[in-house]
Order: structure tokens, then C-alpha cells, then sequence
């Protein structure tokens, strides 16, 4: 379809003009074939030709001011989203509308900002997610590469023939396995935790006993730390009350906490409990290192290390625990904290609402 050769402006313009010159010509037709002609002994007021001089002014200035209004409260919104509709088109998604009249172009314009907003807004917003899978996939390939590298080396080793004693020999299969059980962990996390982004994580929730339930995970737990370096302190008694949880899932974010903290803590790790506006709390604290706060926002993040080189190689971490623990507990309507001091420590706290 062929565009109009004049713009809606220029069509509105001649209508108008159209209008003036028409009513022009139908008052001129009027006076001339109707005898409209002053008599002698009549005042000025009373002239014809007077009234039908106002008449015609008054309608060229009602006809131009119709005019003007039209062209600021339609046509110049109308340029003004046109402008801002090519800025869009051209990628300029920063373009701001600033006709804000209290009319129907008025709110017109404020809802088609609000879209150039939105429309801003979610493009940033995949840009960093593009941004994130592509630090995910990198992060992955490193992480599975480094113990499948290891493995690999030692069983060349071993098809070799290099190993020639015992020792060596269990030595090396043991280290086989340590980094086998390690690839599996990473393989674990990230099982979790792409399950939980998709949306295609499920949870089977019960009414638990909170004093139950975690005195029955560190009693087993204390056997762990019968023969380490690490002191596992228990303020008891828990508080026993009622949450809504997984109870696999609820011990898996305590175990990554318990899990973390012993990779830093120097001497002891003390876990305590209260409640706080009808809310559980668990404090798992460490006297380690602490983390430095530009970088304590940050340690929920996936694959996010303090030191990368060092917690990989020392700590064996994925990088994904405590980004598993956030979603999990989020997902139990609960929230994470953290608060640390370096060289004194750090304390995780989780929260969650109790089932009344």
C-alpha cells in the first residue's frame, strides 16, 4: 500500500484552511445576492459589511487557535514518540519521553515510555544472563577438566607400567578415587543447581520438629569430627519447634554450611539456634580466615571463589555449594546471611518461617 502523499498534519492544516475559505465564500455569497449594502441614515453599528468583517476575523482566529491547539496537544506528542520510536529502532533504548500532559496522549506517551523502559530493562537483563551461561559453561569446563586430568594421568601411569611397587600402586588408585569422588560431586552440585534454575527441581515437604531433626544430623555428624583438627561446638538444647521443609533438602543446606566451614575454620565451628519473630534461625559459625567485604555479596554467586586457584587446589570446591545452599533455602521460603571479619571469622544464618 502506496503511503499518504501528505502527512496527517498537512491534511488536518487544509481541512482547516478549506473550512475558512469556504465559510468566507458563503458570507461573501450572502452579501452580495442579498442586498446587504449600508443605508446612508444608519449608525456604523448597524453596518453589514462591519459585522460580516468581525464575523470572518473571528472565525479566521477561532480556525488558527483550533489549529494550534491541535498541533501541541495531538501532533506534537505524536512527533515526539515518532522520534523516540526511531532511537528504539536504532537501539537507543535510553530515549526518554517527556510529554507527561494529564490527557489521553498524555498517558499514551507515559505507557509507551514504561514499555521502552521495560523493553530496556529486560534486554539488560538477558544480555546478563548470556553473560552468566557463558561464565557457567567456562566455569564447568574448568572445574571437570582439572580431576579428569588427574585421573587420566595416573591411569597412564599405571597402564605404563610405570608403578613397579604395592604402595605406589594403592597409592595411586586411591588418589583415583578421591578425584573420581570429587568429579562426582561436581557433577552432583550441578545437577542441583541447573534442576533448581529450570525450574524443574521438586520438593517433598513434611512438618518437621526442628530440635529433632538436627539433633538427630549431628549425632552422626559429631562422629566426624572425633579424629579432625576441628572442634564441632553444639549450643544446646536446639530450639524445638515446627518448620515446613524437605527434611533430605533441609539436611543437604546444613551440610554444605557444615561442609564450608570446616574447608576454613582454624580451631571450631559452633552451630546455635533461637527464634526471632516467629522465625528459626541457625547460626553456623568458623573462626577462619573471614572473607573480605567486597567480595561478601558476591560468595552465593555460582562458581564464585574468594581464590579460585587456592580454594580449588586446598579446598577441592566447586564453586557451587553455597549457591546451591541459597536456592534451596529460598526455596523453603527462607533466606541466608552472612556476616564476616577478617581474621576472625565468618557466620552463615539461615531463616525459616515456622509452621503454626
Amino acid at each position: 500500500m502506496k503511503s499518504s502523499r501528505f502527512s496527517l498534519r498537512g491534511i488536518i492544516i487544509l481541512s482547516i484552511l478549506a473550512m475558512i475559505l469556504i465559510t468566507t465564500g458563503i458570507m461573501l455569497f450572502v452579501f452580495v445576492n442579498f442586498d446587504m449594502v449600508q443605508d446612508a441614515s444608519s449608525s456604523l453599528f448597524d453596518s453589514p459589511i462591519l459585522w460580516f468583517s468581525i464575523l470572518t476575523v473571528i472565525l479566521i482566529v477561532f480556525f488558527m487557535s483550533l489549529m494550534l491547539v491541535i498541533s501541541k496537544y495531538i501532533f506534537d506528542p505524536i512527533m515526539e514518540m515518532k522520534k523516540a520510536a526511531e532511537q528504539i529502532k536504532s537501539g537507543n533504548l535510553n530515549y526518554p519521553i517527556n510529554y507527561t500532559a494529564d490527557n489521553e496522549i498524555g498517558n499514551f506517551c507515559v505507557e509507551f515510555d514504561k514499555m521502552r523502559v521495560r523493553l530496556r530493562d529486560t534486554i539488560l537483563e538477558q544480555h546478563e544472563i548470556e553473560k552468566r551461561r557463558k561464565r557457567l559453561i567456562a566455569s564447568i569446563a574448568h572445574d571437570l577438566r582439572t580431576p579428569l586430568t588427574s585421573i587420566t594421568g595416573y591411569v597412564e601411569a599405571i597402564q605404563d607400567g610405570i608403578i613397579k611397587d604395592q604402595e605406589t600402586y594403592e597409592k595411586y588408585l586411591a588418589t583415583i578415587h578421591e578425584k573420581a569422588n570429587h568429579l562426582n560431586h561436581l557433577i552432583d552440585d550441578l545437577s542441583v543447581y541447573t534442576k533448581e534454575e529450570l525450574g524443574e527441581f521438586t520438593l517433598n515437604f513434611e512438618r518437621i520438629n526442628s530440635g529433632k531433626v538436627l539433633n538427630n544430623y549431628f549425632m552422626h555428624k559429631m562422629d566426624e569430627f572425633k579424629w579432625s583438627k576441628i572442634e564441632l561446638v553444639l549450643h544446646k538444647p536446639f530450639i524445638s519447634t515446627f518448620i515446613h521443609v524437605d527434611p533430605y533438602r533441609f539436611n543437604q543446606i546444613i551440610e554444605n554450611l557444615i561442609g564450608n566451614a570446616q574447608k576454613y575454620a582454624r580451631s571450631k565451628i559452633e552451630i546455635s539456634t533461637k527464634v526471632v519473630n516467629y522465625h528459626l534461625q541457625i547460626s553456623i559459625s568458623d573462626d577462619g580466615e573471614g572473607i573480605p567485604n567486597d567480595t561478601l555479596q558476591s560468595i552465593f554467586d555460582p562458581f564464585f571463589m574468594v581464590n579460585k586457584v587456592k580454594d580449588q587446589r586446598e579446598k577441592r570446591g566447586s564453586g557451587l555449594g553455597l549457591a546451591i545452599v541459597k536456592q534451596l533455602t529460598e526455596s523453603h521460603n527462607g533466606t541466608i546471611s552472612v556476616e564476616s571479619q577478617i581474621g576472625i571469622g565468618t557466620t552463615f544464618v539461615l531463616d525459616f518461617p515456622l509452621d503454626r
